[in-house]
Parts: C-alpha cells; structure tokens; sequence
C-alpha cells in the first residue's frame, strides 16, 4: 500500500473514530506524530520516521531508506504472535513487551493496522 498513503489513512481513521488529531510534540523530531487519549494523556500511537538501518537485519537486507512506522500498545501475547520482524516488530523506542511497530512500507492491510489501533485505543484507556 505505501507508507505515505498509509500514513494519511491512519491520521484519518484516527480523528474520524475517536475525534483525536495527531499532536507534534517534539521540537527535535518535528514528523513524530503522537496520539493520546485527550483525558488521561496516555498514548495509544505515534508515526514517525525511522532510518531502516536503525531496525532488524531482515527490513536492513529489503529497505533502505527511512520508513514510516506506527508504534501501537499491544497485549504482549497477541505481539509474540504477530512479530514477523518486516510488517510488525517489536516496537521501536518503546517497551518491547508492550508495544509494537508496524512497518508501513511492507505488505499489511489497513483493515489490520485500524484493528491493531483500535486495540491500543482500548489498552490504554
């Protein structure tokens, strides 16, 4: 699908269904989009730019250049289960036990990525 295409749908869907809008909160990393809960602050996603060199030697060997990543919150049994290491890895810059990352730049659905979101949505509550 695309990362940059994939990226606008997610940043939709996200302020569609939960009426939240992608905060930039980092001065130092202006492309780092986060999304919390606007009550308790708690974060269920951030998009942000990752230099494939920076992942796992499996996406090093495929990709190249900076891919666009989503990190979502994920019960760390369905995570052992998804982790393939090029679509879904264990979570760049975050908690690996809890938090995944989502490679979009491979080959995953939406329809996956919105469920996976929707489940962090509901982790983080």
């Amino acid at each position: 699908m695309g990362g940059r295409n994939l990226k606008d749908k997610i940043v939709s869907y996200i302020e569609d269904k939960f009426n939240i809008a992608p905060e930039f909160i980092f001065q130092r990393s202006p492309k780092i989009a986060i999304f919390r809960h606007p009550k308790n602050k708690k974060w269920f996603a951030a998009l942000l730019p990752v230099d494939a060199k920076k992942l796992n030697e499996k996406i090093v060997k495929k990709y190249s250049a900076e891919l666009n990543i989503l990190n979502l919150k994920c019960d760390p049994s369905l995570a052992y289960i998804l982790c393939d290491n090029e679509r879904i890895m264990p979570a760049y810059h975050m908690n690996k036990k809890h938090w995944i990352s989502i490679n979009l730049d491979s080959e995953i659905s939406a329809e996956q990525i919105f469920d996976l979101i929707a489940q962090s949505f509901e982790l983080t509550r």
